[in-house]
């Protein structure tokens, strides 16, 4: 088991380092969510693609390697893309597309940090992750990202990401009018 208490000099000495390392975290989200706040198009150029993958690469190594376990930690395992973000990027836009998501929302929290090495380090965080469908229902996974981290060029990459789906449930629609309040309460 990982110790992830900050010693006092640690966390004066690496402040700096965790910031870094945590900001992958949060640009890797954001790329994710480039992808899911704008669907595919039918035909044509791909441009949430494109920017996503300069995004991805901006939190992952060229080569990085992420997994995903859909059924929890003991589940079957399945690499995200070939390696590298843009084939992370591919990866997680045909993923969305599959399933229909008009939206995503994949805000990252409880960010654990230790370091293995003067450039490396593990890090985990938890992402409740929110996927609207076309039909208003919204799907909710939170997952469980395990990452190793690399300081790479001066920049702190994840270089392997695990992404644990913890479980999945359905949200029925409903939408209310935010300006008519009677509407917002369910009847």
């Amino acid at each position: 088991m990982t110790d992830f208490a900050i010693r006092i000099n640690d966390h004066h000495d690496r402040a700096l380092d965790r910031l870094g390392i945590a900001d992958a975290a949060y640009i890797y989200g954001a790329a994710v969510d480039i992808l899911g706040n704008n669907p595919a198009p039918a035909d044509g150029p791909d441009e949430a693609l494109e920017r996503a993958a300069a995004k991805m690469a901006e939190a992952l190594t060229p080569d990085a390697q992420l997994t995903i376990y859909l059924a929890g930690p003991d589940g079957p395992a399945q690499p995200f893309g070939d390696g590298g973000p843009e084939s992370v990027a591919r990866a997680v836009r045909a993923y969305f597309t599959a399933y229909g998501y008009v939206g995503t929302q994949h805000p990252v929290s409880n960010v654990r940090i230790a370091f293995t090495g003067d450039d490396s380090a593990i890090m985990t965080c938890d992402i409740p992750c929110y996927h609207w469908l076309a039909d208003q229902r919204m799907l909710l996974a939170p997952v469980t990202y395990y990452d190793e981290v690399v300081r790479h060029e001066g920049v702190w990459k994840i270089a392997r990401r695990s992404i644990y789906a913890l479980r999945f449930w359905i949200a029925e629609g409903y939408a209310p009018d935010p300006l008519d309040p009677a509407m917002a309460r369910p009847a």
